[in-house]
């Protein structure tokens, strides 16, 4: 499933980094849902809060699970806003079997919510954030490994700003994401 950034901020699930990681799950071989926040382009309602949110993330994770039955491997991926949603989610969701942020929203900075949850994970970062986002995305990676038991594999986009700005800036984004995903689920890995 993929996440888009905060909503007020114009990100949507069709926005380019959003787009990007769909198609890097789609490349792979899975099954991928993204979709926009309550108030969204053409969702209906006005836009939800944050528990709202999470709420339709529970249901799309649940309507996932109800359509594929046989499937036993749930990713979330998400962008800024949509990277913190994805922890949330799976502190929730024991279900959730990998995830990948990219470039986190360093304004939002309460983690109390995690709690020992052993799971892998991909943390995508711009090498050209601000000083804040990189030094947001270092702490996050300690509170991850510390306190929550994840293991978590950092990759800086070389050039990048958060918003993946250039074709090629989101292109090797897109590569990253799909090799690490590529790698986690490949048969010598899972067995």
């Amino acid at each position: 499933m993929v996440l888009s950034g905060n909503p007020r901020q114009k990100y949507h699930m069709n926005d380019r980094v959003s787009y990007a990681m769909f198609r890097a799950f789609m490349d792979i071989g899975f099954s991928v849902v993204r979709f926009n926040y309550r108030g969204v382009n053409d969702s209906e309602g006005s836009i939800g809060t944050t528990a709202d949110n999470m709420l339709d993330i529970a249901t799309v994770i649940d309507w996932i699970q109800n359509k594929n039955e046989d499937s036993d491997k749930i990713w979330l991926a998400g962008h800024q806003l949509g990277a913190w949603y994805v922890l949330q989610a799976m502190m929730r969701r024991p279900e959730v079997s990998g995830f990948a942020l990219v470039s986190p929203d360093a304004s939002l900075s309460d983690f109390a919510f995690l709690s020992p949850r052993p799971n892998r994970g991909l943390l995508l970062q711009g090498a050209a954030e601000s000083d804040d986002a990189r030094a947001f995305a270092a702490h996050l990676t300690q509170v991850l490994k510390k306190q929550a038991q994840i293991d978590l594999e950092t990759i800086r986009v070389k050039n990048a700003d958060a918003n993946y700005a250039t074709p090629a800036d989101l292109r090797q984004m897109y590569n990253d994401l799909k090799a690490y995903v590529g790698r986690e689920n490949s048969e010598d890995k899972l067995l």
